[in-house]
């Protein structure tokens, strides 16, 4: 009696989870075949909008005003670059989330993921820290438009080599 009930709801569970091993085995034999070179690339072209990031608040810490300047102004650019720099780290997110969840830029979406999210965020980071640099005060205003250029043109490339 209890036997019978058990065993057939046994093999029904055992079926779901071989089915359900069977996908992940299949999603990491795809990753394990070529696609982490995407993830590299992705790294390796993220390397230069964070170095500008980098020399950006190198020089903003430095290089203190010689003329005085309001306080709004100092927070203006320090919010700047820490937008910035999120913007780029959520960037990152949100491709390691998009190619680890199977999108690509033909035009298929994948599956809801935390690139969702990451994408929008990341996107206004980025235009809020471009608008902030303009309120602050400072050589290093020259280095974040230089620093959103080639985080634009990292994300182009990154799509671009993801296509072929």
């Amino acid at each position: 009696m209890g036997r019978g009930d058990g065993h057939l709801g046994g093999k029904a569970v055992n079926q779901d989870l071989a089915a359900s091993k069977s996908f992940f085995d299949a999603k990491s034999i795809y990753f394990s075949r070529g696609s982490q070179s995407v993830f590299i690339v992705t790294i390796v072209l993220f390397c230069l909008p964070c170095t500008l990031l980098a020399a950006a608040w190198r020089r903003y810490l430095r290089n203190p005003s010689d003329t005085p300047m309001p306080a709004w102004r100092a927070y203006c650019g320090v919010t700047a670059l820490f937008l910035a720099g999120c913007a780029t780290l959520l960037e990152l997110v949100f491709f390691f989330s998009w190619f680890h969840n199977g999108g690509g830029p033909h035009g298929m979406l994948p599956p809801p993921g935390i690139w969702k999210v990451a994408g929008r965020i990341g996107f206004w980071a980025f235009v809020a820290s471009i608008i902030l640099t303009f309120f602050g005060k400072g050589r290093w205003r020259i280095l974040v438009p230089a620093w959103a250029i080639s985080l634009c043109v990292a994300e182009l490339m990154i799509l671009a080599l993801e296509m072929d």
